[in-house]
């Protein structure tokens, strides 16, 4: 059996990604992607053994990627409420600068790959989403947030970035904050 190379998952993962924002999940097709890869099909089968296969794992790299991506320069010197905007504020630059990512997740939530028996995929969720569980913990336990369910919080604001980034390039910075602030105050304690 071959062994798997990290830099080919992620070039495989890339470009799925960068396929289903042109043509959907529903129009990937194995073939094409390994066509579009460079490799064989059957190549494709050494990473993942099926297209649901190579769905979730897109997701989950996608939402390690993000989330890492999000909180890499975050700063820790900056009082909560800062901290937390500059965290919506990193999520929104990233999504209006890679569409194709809100594309996915878009059509990922709606779509049969959502759906069933996805206890692993929830726990990898989970465990890439920590460092936003934990900042949105923070806040409620030094008393900024409300007591909600930090899994309604975490859907609601990305729920709203979500629907944000479609129109973040119609917005002025100015704009953009506005609706950082609504976010805010949306789950803070006033």
């Amino acid at each position: 059996m071959r062994t798997k190379d990290d830099l080919k998952e992620k070039m495989i993962l890339e470009k799925a990604l960068t396929m289903i924002s042109k043509i959907g999940l529903s129009g990937l097709k194995m073939s094409l992607l390994a066509k579009e890869v460079g490799v064989a099909t059957g190549t494709i089968y050494i990473y993942f053994k099926d297209k649901k296969d190579l769905i979730n794992n897109l997701y989950v790299y996608l939402v390690k990627k993000e989330t890492e991506l999000s909180f890499e320069n975050l700063p820790q010197d900056v009082p909560f409420r800062g901290r937390f905007k500059a965290a919506l504020r990193s999520y929104i630059n990233r999504v209006a600068t890679h569409p194709e990512v809100q594309v996915f997740f878009e059509q990922y939530a709606r779509s049969p790959y959502n759906e069933g028996d996805n206890e692993a995929i929830i726990a990898e969720e989970d465990k890439a989403l920590k460092p936003l569980y934990e900042l949105i913990e923070t806040g409620q336990s030094e008393g900024f947030l409300k007591k909600s369910s930090t899994t309604l919080i975490i859907i609601m604001l990305c729920g709203a970035v979500g629907e944000l980034s479609v129109q973040v390039q119609t917005l002025s910075t100015a704009e953009i904050e506005d609706c950082i602030d609504m976010m805010w105050d949306a789950i803070a304690i006033h």
